[in-house]
């Protein structure tokens, strides 16, 4: 298994090309050495695939919009290849009833094909929102049961699964074969009662002994670090995590 570093984390320092190619620059010098595209805010794939080469990182994955993968599809299976990844990934979708996720389905139905076959695999991201029940049936369950287990793969973020009350560890041996990445970032309780903030890997509460080794359990190829929300400066959470994690945890990459 490989660590990547999620760079939604740091989105706020995307601004410019410039900005692009000093953010990379520091994502390498904390440790890191492949990143997961997300978050960009100059997003010029050139200029990306520059920085990419010019600091020796690897690209585990993208996030895109639901609009870029349906109408934009062809596009994003050539910036997949100059990028050298091969998963193609939702980073959001909410529907409201089952009738919303199953339109869903059969939006992005035709880019699965298309994705399937230039060789690539598409990932969906989940949040909290997908174990909310419609009608007794969570919304994951239902893109579980209704899609292709070899063309619609899962990126679950621990995270995300353990706010929604749902075992980590439990959630990944329930989807063998279909979690080829995983999000990791931590849960801390926060000092107002019944609130929780996100945290560091191994600053908070959630158990990334027994994560990880689900993780290495399940084949995961890759953990990628993500912190949405950081106290102070996200760079600084990033070395956090990254220090922790080289400190506890085996890597291919670190």
């Amino acid at each position: 298994m490989k660590l990547a570093a999620q760079l939604y984390t740091v989105r706020n320092f995307t601004a410019t090309n410039d900005d692009v190619l000093r953010m990379f620059e520091k994502v390498r010098k904390i440790g890191y050495q492949a990143v997961q595209l997300s978050g960009i805010k100059a997003y010029d794939p050139a200029n990306i695939v520059k920085g990419l080469k010019e600091n020796g990182l690897e690209v585990c994955s993208t996030h895109n919009s639901l609009d870029r993968i349906v109408k934009e599809t062809d596009a994003l299976i050539e910036e997949h290849k100059m990028f050298g990844s091969k998963y193609i990934g939702l980073g959001y979708f909410r529907g409201f009833s089952l009738d919303d996720y199953k339109k869903f389905l059969d939006d992005i139905g035709p880019a699965l094909e298309k994705i399937s076959a230039a060789g690539m695999k598409f990932t969906y991201h989940n949040h909290a929102h997908e174990f909310v029940k419609f009608d007794g049936v969570r919304p994951f369950d239902y893109l579980n049961e209704n899609t292709p287990k070899d063309k619609f793969y899962f990126l679950p973020d621990m995270y995300w699964v353990q706010t929604a009350g749902v075992s980590p560890v439990k959630f990944l041996k329930e989807h063998t074969g279909r979690t080829p990445l995983v999000h990791f970032k931590d849960m801390r309780v926060a000092p107002e009662e019944g609130k929780t903030n996100m945290a560091e890997v191994y600053e908070g509460n959630m158990d990334y002994d027994s994560i990880y080794s689900e993780c290495v359990n399940q084949k995961v190829e890759w953990a990628v670090v993500e912190q949405d929300d950081c106290d102070g400066d996200p760079f600084e959470s990033f070395e956090i995590s990254f220090n922790n994690i080289k400190k506890r945890l085996s890597f291919e990459n670190i």
